[in-house]
């Protein structure tokens, strides 16, 4: 008798559809205001570990690039990650870093959306606001909140990717025979087991 139930990694996969789904809902109705608390938040101090890593690297690439370069870096570190699960085969990682991807986009469309007004705390007193010296640079600062609100609707796009992904997989993984394989990735991707 053939009894129908799923493995460790298609409820783990469950379970990953349901947080990022949750998670989704979160950013989604904060909007363009920063959180006070909880996973959001926290979300917010590791990212803010790439954007002020992003001001060093970019930075020898003159000063447009330095100041950009924090929020690029924010979304470009995860977006390498998701370039590379995807590269391995491995669509779980992918999508999850794929939103980590449109988390970040989602909290630059805040600092973006901040840049006329400059009303979010800096790290400390007389820093540069980078959207605000951007933008006006660009002679758009008048235009912040419409540029956020563009940044915050891509953030929302890739959002719904990575959940359509992670459902990509889990349907893969449905549908393929059990197997002792815990991987998602493809053995010919060059990962390889140690014998």
């Amino acid at each position: 008798m053939e009894e129908w139930s799923l493995g460790w990694l298609e409820q783990a996969t469950h379970a990953g559809i349901i947080v990022l789904v949750g998670l989704a809902i979160m950013i989604v109705a904060r909007g363009l205001t920063p959180s006070d608390g909880g996973p959001l938040a926290f979300a917010h101090l590791i990212d803010l570990v790439f954007h002020e890593a992003g001001h060093v690297i970019f930075g020898f690439f003159g000063r447009f690039l330095g100041v950009l370069g924090g929020s690029l870096n924010q979304v470009l570190i995860p977006a390498v990650c998701t370039g590379y699960f995807l590269w391995h085969g491995q669509l779980a990682s992918a999508a999850v870093t794929l939103f980590w991807t449109g988390e970040n986009l989602a909290d630059v469309a805040i600092y973006v959306a901040d840049g006329r007004d400059m009303a979010l705390p800096l790290l400390a007193e007389g820093l540069t606001h980078d959207w605000n010296w951007i933008l006006s640079e660009l002679s758009l600062r008048n235009q912040a909140t419409p540029i956020g609100r563009a940044v915050f609707a891509t953030a929302v796009i890739v959002l719904v990717a990575a959940i359509a992904l992670l459902a990509a997989d889990l349907l893969r993984c449905l549908e393929q025979p059990a197997s002792d394989d815990v991987l998602s990735s493809d053995r010919s991707s060059g990962d390889r087991k140690v014998r």
